[in-house]
C-alpha cells in the first residue's frame, strides 16, 4: 500500500507541476481543500474514489494513470498509442470494405 500510495503522491505533484498549477489553483479544479491537496503529494493521504475522479479529471488523465509507477505509465502510454492506431486502421478498413461491398452490390444489380 505504501508503493501505491508514494506513486500516486508523486504522480499528483508531478501532473500538477507539469501543468503549472499551484495547489491552490488544482484544489479548487478537484473541488478539495488545499490541506487535502498537500497531504496527498505528501503520501499521508488516499482520496476516495469520488475526489480520485476529481482529481483526475482536474489533472487531465484517467484516473488509473495517477496510480501507475513509472513504468507502468511507460506501457501503458505505448499501449494507449498502439490502440490509437489499431482504432484508425479498423476505420480505415471498415471504410474499403463498406466501399467495395457497395461496388459488389451495384455491379450484381442488388443495389
Amino acid at each position: 500500500m505504501e508503493r501505491l500510495q508514494s506513486c500516486f503522491a508523486h504522480n499528483v505533484r508531478y501532473l500538477r507541476e507539469k501543468l503549472g498549477f499551484s495547489q491552490k489553483h488544482l484544489a479548487a479544479l478537484a473541488k478539495l481543500s488545499l490541506s487535502t491537496i498537500r497531504e496527498i503529494e505528501a503520501g499521508r493521504r488516499s482520496p476516495g474514489a469520488k475526489n480520485l475522479d476529481n482529481l483526475s479529471r482536474a489533472l487531465g488523465t484517467r484516473p488509473c494513470k495517477l496510480l501507475f509507477d513509472r513504468e507502468q505509465m511507460e506501457l501503458y502510454d505505448k499501449y494507449e498509442h498502439i490502440a490509437s492506431y489499431y482504432r484508425e486502421l479498423s476505420a480505415a478498413f471498415n471504410a474499403i470494405l463498406d466501399e467495395t461491398t457497395a461496388k459488389y452490390l451495384k455491379a450484381s444489380g442488388v443495389m
